[in-house]
């Protein structure tokens, strides 16, 4: 009985990492382009273990009379990756365009919003600058859990040890004192080239040459969650009262806690332990930022603004249980009307009024000049090394008139501008790919917002009115996609109709439900381009419309020749449209990099 197991002789390969920096600077701005050369030197190289390295320092203004500090940070869940906005790859020095994604901050946004767990969100926060939920800065109120609320572990800016008296100003200084600080980050570049796990022969290319260009700086910025009035607003500190008391509240008394009445005025203002307001280190606020405070149910908003001058835990037989104080650089007057009782024992809460940023609402602020430089930029090259004997097979068999066929999963995005009026929309898609897998559409908000206006969130897109957020407003115009009133879509393609009936989405517009046959299509969409749809919580942040073009593993369709038409219909009177959009159309498709004869050739 012959054996069912044969030993034969294997390849013996190594690996090896080097680092190539950027070729044409040290520190680049937003807006600049990062060129990296892959040298024809490392002959086979693993893109799928290759990782863009960065350094990446945030800078805020200097607290005058028109701007305040905060804490500001990158988008949550994609990070750094937030920074690209657009990717070209090619062979030698730029000899042949291999791959090329506009729109990569869009694309990534998709993509971790989809295929995302606890692990993976756990990841892209160790090595990739997103951040992560910490119970430290946890909601107590009700609302929704959040990403973006973390002020206790962000590695955006330095931890508050303890619960120290805070009177320095929050910088930019990045020396590790009080303020923001340099991130480090290592990227896996959501390109098709560099998710193939397929080795690349880097020695027939004459090597990659890699072109980043970054975004915007108005694009990039966010404010936490907490300290936003636009954005789970009972997230935020909930004042307690003016001095501190937990006495029963009486116009005489041993220091009985003290409402703020209207029209009164007090430079100190104490909050409860609510939303774990137990420690300065999970204070959300931070020393030179402008506040002011608003109702509980988001109605009223108090029209006087103070800066903070120091931030402190105050205790003792007085006070009662240890309370966050802080004082404003001046007094500022309640302007509501209404008199704001808090919480103090004894006394009925009334209506509980929030402590919100105004800076950079406030008034006479044209912008908030935030702006962000990244430097040390290197690629991390996975070099996989072969035994000579091998190298040298190859190259006779290529001088013999073999052909090496290299395969790799690209995206092309076709944009689609989309005017508010535009209730029923035909998007054409001149789609040139040979082997097509899916498309996926994603409504971006077309506005032009400048940073002040992207911070507040006071005038973006509403994602929903949850009863315990009260408002929820995205910061994150531009990379994701808005359902903004949609009521159905369907393709037409190759002469037909796409699914054969309408595809229905306005639950999803209405902002309570999600409607299933638009999930159905979008799980398949995700599947055949390659992103596993592991969680679709985030369908109404970032919002898309998904179309498989071929199911199975191998599938893929020939789009040239067809005549590609999405129609979308915003019919509803309930729910209009209130944004314009530009849709990014992201079709996913396999490319082959055919070598032959000495020469090279991208069949898309």
């Amino acid at each position: 009985m012959s054996g069912f197991f044969t030993s034969s002789d294997k390849i013996k390969v190594g690996q090896t990492e080097v680092s190539v920096p950027s070729e044409n600077g040290l520190n680049y701005n937003a807006g600049g382009r990062i060129e990296l050369y892959i040298p024809p030197t490392s002959k086979f190289v693993d893109l799928s273990q290759s990782k863009l390295k960065m350094d990446v320092l945030l800078s805020i203004p200097e607290t005058t009379a028109a701007n305040g500090a905060q804490r500001v940070q990158l988008d949550a869940q994609t990070g750094l990756h937030s920074l690209i906005r657009s990717i070209r790859i090619f062979t030698g020095r730029k000899t042949a365009l291999l791959e090329e994604i506009e729109g990569y901050d869009i694309l990534t946004a998709l993509r971790f919003d989809y295929e995302t767990n606890e692990s993976l969100r756990s990841k892209r926060a160790l090595g990739e600058g997103a951040t992560t939920y910490d119970p430290a800065s946890r909601g107590t109120l009700g609302t929704t859990k959040t990403i973006q609320g973390n002020c206790f572990s962000n590695p955006y800016f330095t931890k508050v040890e303890g619960s120290p008296t805070l009177t320095a100003s929050f910088t930019s200084a990045s020396d590790g004192t009080y303020g923001l600080q340099k991130v480090k980050g290592e990227l896996h570049l959501n390109t098709g080239l560099f998710r193939n796990e397929a080795v690349f022969p880097s020695l027939l290319t004459d090597g990659i040459f890699i072109e980043i260009l970054l975004q915007d700086s108005r694009r990039v910025f966010r404010s936490l969650d907490s300290t936003n009035r636009n954005r789970r607003l009972r997230l935020n500190p909930v004042y307690h009262s003016i001095n501190g008391s937990d006495n029963a509240r009486a116009t005489s008394g041993s220091f009985a806690a003290k409402s703020a009445s209207a029209n009164a005025s007090s430079n100190t203002f104490f909050f409860t332990q609510d939303n774990n307001q137990t420690s300065v280190a999970t204070f959300p606020f931070v020393v030179g930022e402008k506040v002011t405070f608003v109702s509980g149910d988001n109605a009223s908003v108090n029209g006087s603004v103070g800066t903070i001058t120091q931030i402190e835990q105050v205790s003792g037989v007085a006070f009662g249980i240890t309370k966050t104080k802080i004082t404003l650089n001046a007094s500022i007057q309640n302007t509501t009307g209404e008199t704001w009782t808090g919480g103090a024992v004894g006394n009925a809460p009334g209506k509980q009024y929030h402590l919100v940023t105004a800076n950079p609402d406030s008034a006479g602020i044209t912008d908030y000049p935030a702006s962000y430089v990244v430097s040390n930029v290197e690629m991390i090259v996975k070099q996989i090394s072969v035994p000579d004997g091998y190298e040298n097979s190859m190259m006779t068999m290529m001088k013999e008139g073999g052909t090496i066929n290299y395969d790799y999963r690209s995206f092309t995005n076709y944009r689609y501008s989309q005017l508010v009026g535009d209730n029923v929309a035909n998007i054409r898609l001149p789609l040139i790919e040979s082997r097509a897998t899916s498309v996926l559409c994603v409504p971006t908000d077309a506005t032009t917002y400048s940073t002040k206006q992207l911070l507040s969130a006071s005038t973006t897109y509403l994602i929903n009115e949850a009863p315990d957020d009260l408002v929820n407003r995205t910061q994150r115009s531009a990379i994701v996609g808005i359902v903004d009133g949609l009521q159905e879509y369907q393709f037409i393609y190759d002469g037909k109709i796409n699914p054969n009936r309408k595809v229905d989405t306005s639950k999803i517009a209405k902002k309570d439900s999600v409607s299933q046959y638009w999930s159905i299509e979008a799980e398949k969409a995700l599947a055949m381009a390659d992103i596993e749809p592991m969680s679709f919580m985030g369908f109404q942040d970032n919002f898309f419309v998904g179309r498989a073009l071929a199911l199975g593993k191998n599938a893929v369709y020939d789009a040239r020749g067809k005549d590609f038409t999405l129609q979308v219909e915003y019919t509803s009177a309930a729910f209009p449209q209130t944004k314009p959009k530009l849709w990014n159309n992201y079709v996913s498709h396999l490319r082959r990099l055919q070598i032959k004869n000495g020469g090279l050739q991208v069949q898309v």
